[in-house]
């Protein structure tokens, strides 16, 4: 590692909030992992002000840290793919594919994931999900159940999508999202990175988006139709650890900007 990327990493790790033990293990990871989603929001404003912005290491660095944004996932998880590389992590990154609400059986690859290998096994790191997700990697293991703050996750096979990540709800397990076995590069996502950015159907050009998990629950920004107007509005989320909400419509430009400095310590002006 060069004095660049040792002063880039020191970067991140106060961007997060890490103080403790940076050695590659399964406790330095599931502390990165629960720090880097309660830090860094998962948010599409820059997509959806039809910003440029490439997938290149310096640039993620630049925006994520510096500039102190968010991203998506093909940025977030492959910026922190790169630290965990400098931090002396052994990982791997392949396409995933979004299955939740999702009304194609095998709809196209449009998430981001990492594989950490470790000494007990491989672990499935994720910090790249707009919603609810593990707050701590789930180990690579067919049909081992893993509780991650009261929900079950589990991984299954599957012909078709490889391998499937499934939560319980009501007591039946759903399709969350899947991925397959072959290892890709960086530049192997920016062809999915360009047509999610810029297609219209992309679903991350037609809605506002931003998430951030809490030590509380989780904030987020949604585009929904507020009753009152009839017109698509964003829409401010509370969600407590134990399942309530509150929300409330945001109107005009400051008292959005006031919610992503106040509830997703995003830093104003947006760059």
């Amino acid at each position: 590692m060069t004095p660049k990327q040792a002063t880039q990493v020191e970067q991140y790790l106060q961007r997060i909030g890490h103080t403790g033990s940076v050695a590659p293990t399964e406790a330095t990871l599931r502390t990165l992992q629960g720090e880097h989603l309660r830090s860094i929001p998962y948010e599409n404003l820059d997509i959806l002000a039809h910003k440029e912005h490439s997938l290149a290491y310096e640039d993620l660095f630049q925006r994520i840290v510096l500039n102190h944004r968010g991203g998506y996932c093909f940025e977030l998880n492959g910026l922190f793919g790169w630290l965990l590389r400098k931090l002396g992590f052994q990982t791997e990154e392949f396409f995933g594919r979004w299955l939740a609400g999702e009304p194609l059986p095998v709809p196209k690859r449009r998430h981001r994931i990492i594989l950490v290998h470790l000494k007990k096994g491989d672990f499935v790191a994720d910090v790249g999900i707009g919603g609810p997700s593990p707050i701590a990697p789930l180990l690579f293991e067919y049909f081992r159940e893993q509780e991650r703050e009261g929900v079950l996750w589990r991984i299954v096979p599957d012909n078709v999508l490889g391998s499937v990540i499934q939560h319980k709800t009501n007591n039946e397990w759903l399709n969350y999202y899947a991925f397959d076995d072959a290892p890709q590069q960086n530049l192997d996502f920016t062809y999915a990175h360009y047509y999610y950015t810029h297609a219209p159907a992309s679903p991350f050009l037609n809605k506002t988006i931003v998430h951030i998990r809490t030590k509380n629950g989780r904030n987020s920004i949604y585009s929904e139709i507020d009753p009152d107007t009839g017109l698509v509005q964003p829409c401010l989320t509370i969600t407590l650890p134990d399942g309530t909400t509150s929300s409330r419509f945001l109107y005009g430009t400051p008292q959005f900007q006031v919610a992503l400095q106040n509830y997703f310590d995003l830093k104003l002006p947006l760059l």
